[in-house]
């Protein structure tokens, strides 16, 4: 039985969608959301031998923390009945969710799917492709319908 379900929200259309879906899912099988909302790091590239290293992107904001969570509540809003708890974390999203599965004893992880096509998938890979080969429960990747 479904009873705590860990939803991935990353702002784009696609984990609306998954969002909506697990919080449908939830409100018919009383079951509880924790929902987390992760902002990607810059990665960051060591060069040289003495400790240099370069950050490929800007370092995330108080107002980007801002935004997610008020991403987050807005999307509670849509079902008010589901027990939801609201998260906003930093770092590496499919690793964190796997890590974040298996300490809150998730019964299963719903996440969007961007639809990237092959070659995007291949260079840049893919957040929920990595999810469901490492996760330690069930996942479900709400694709949008053509």
């Amino acid at each position: 039985m479904l009873s705590h379900i860990l939803l991935g929200v990353d702002g784009s259309p696609s984990s609306r969608r998954a969002a909506t879906y697990a919080l449908s899912l939830a409100e018919q099988l009383k079951a509880r959301v924790t929902m987390v909302f992760v902002l990607d790091s810059p990665p960051v590239i060591p060069v040289g031998p003495l400790s240099g290293y370069v950050m490929t992107g800007p370092p995330k904001t108080e107002q980007d923390l801002e935004n997610a969570r008020e991403e987050l509540k807005e999307i509670t809003r849509e079902h008010p009945s589901v027990p939801c708890e609201r998260r906003v974390e930093l770092g590496a999203p499919a690793e964190l969710m796997c890590d974040l599965a298996s300490r809150l004893n998730a019964d299963l992880i719903v996440v969007g799917a961007r639809g990237r096509g092959a070659g995007a998938r291949w260079l840049l890979g893919s957040v929920s492709d990595r999810i469901v080969h490492h996760a330690p429960c069930p996942v479900l990747v709400v694709r949008e319908r053509k």
